[in-house]
């Protein structure tokens, strides 16, 4: 598959995911049943990710220039845009029920900053 194709399939599956999360938003009521949050917070986190994929890559390719080979950025730029996605999923969900703090989030940034330092490490290796 191309890079062309794969980042007009990404930006496709975003645009769905986004319509949607804005269809879930838009035609239910807000005291939903737990399925329906479920799927708020899943669609959600679908429709970020994608976007932050698209984004992330454009970056990465377009704007830093980097030499390497492009099709390494893939596994690197979804892992992020998860992490990233399921941070502000997170936050989002912790102001729902009232317990957003600095500190709690700053736990949350700090677990998922270590995720990723796993990954990295491991990728070195290679």
């Amino acid at each position: 598959m191309s890079l062309r194709g794969f980042l007009c399939i990404v930006a496709f599956s975003d645009a769905c995911c986004w319509a949607a999360w804005w269809l879930l938003l838009s035609m239910t009521a807000p005291d939903a049943g737990l399925m329906i949050v479920a799927l708020f917070y899943a669609s959600l986190l679908l429709a970020l990710v994608g976007l932050f994929v698209v984004v992330g890559f454009a970056i990465r390719v377009f704007i830093l220039k980097r030499d390497e080979v492009v099709h390494l950025y893939v596994k690197r730029t979804f892992r992020q845009a998860f992490l990233l996605g399921l941070l502000l999923i997170i936050a989002l969900w912790l102001a729902h029920h009232t317990w957003l703090r600095w500190w709690v989030l700053s736990v949350v940034v700090a677990a998922l900053g270590m995720w990723e330092h796993f990954f990295l490490t491991g990728e070195e290796s290679y």
